[in-house]
């Protein structure tokens, strides 16, 4: 997953936030949906991805693949997610 050139993703916290710098909305993100993005944006798959996942957050693999696709779906609505990755997840 890679974000848009127009969003800035700041996670100085434990919970982030995604700025659209087109509009000047943030999107603010929880601490698991901030540790699903970490990990997302570091990962080449979705595998990958719950790998690190599995190592964070006490939930079953499909219960992960299952927020990444949630939190990807949600990034693709307000088209946060570059074009060519839209589809990856």
């Amino acid at each position: 997953m890679r974000l848009a050139e127009h969003a800035v993703f700041d996670d100085t916290d434990d919970a982030g936030v995604i700025l659209d710098t087109r509009h000047g909305v943030y999107l603010t993100l929880n601490s698991t949906a901030t540790l699903m993005l970490r990990a997302a944006l570091r990962s080449d798959t979705v595998e990958d991805a719950v790998g690190c996942l599995r190592e964070q957050i006490d939930a079953t693999d499909q219960t992960l693949e299952s927020g990444l696709a949630k939190l990807t779906g949600q990034l693709r609505d307000r088209a946060l997610l570059a074009a060519a990755h839209q589809d990856t997840r």
